[in-house]
């Protein structure tokens, strides 16, 4: 019971801060569209889909706390920034460096 109530104040703050970021994007995406004429979806300079980067939860799939390279396998363009992102240099990414890869790949989309 000590372990989870340990686990429970360290996660309160990343949860609240996930659903607070949830409502505001879904209030953004609401509005979409309202004063824009174009009806397409947004995309990259190359002209590939803008791909939203997974929860972590969903990323690591093994349920080990870190995210490696074959889990990633699937998101081609996670992959392009991991090594970037990797600040223990050991192959696997926390969760705050995970949330460093979807920042970072926001960043080159935006650029």
């Amino acid at each position: 019971m000590k372990i989870l109530n340990s686990c429970m104040k360290k996660l309160w703050l990343p949860v609240a801060l996930s659903a607070g970021l949830g409502c505001i994007h879904s209030a953004y995406a609401g509005n979409e569209g309202v004063n824009s004429k174009s009806t397409t979806t947004p995309t990259m300079e190359n002209n590939e889909p803008v791909k939203e980067t997974p929860p972590f939860q969903d990323a690591d799939k093994n349920g080990d706390h870190y995210v490696t390279k074959n889990e990633l396998k699937d998101y081609p363009y996670l992959l392009k920034h991991f090594d970037k992102v990797d600040a223990g240099e050991d192959g696997r990414l926390e969760e705050h460096e995970y949330e460093n890869l979807g920042m970072e790949t926001q960043r080159q989309k935006g650029q």
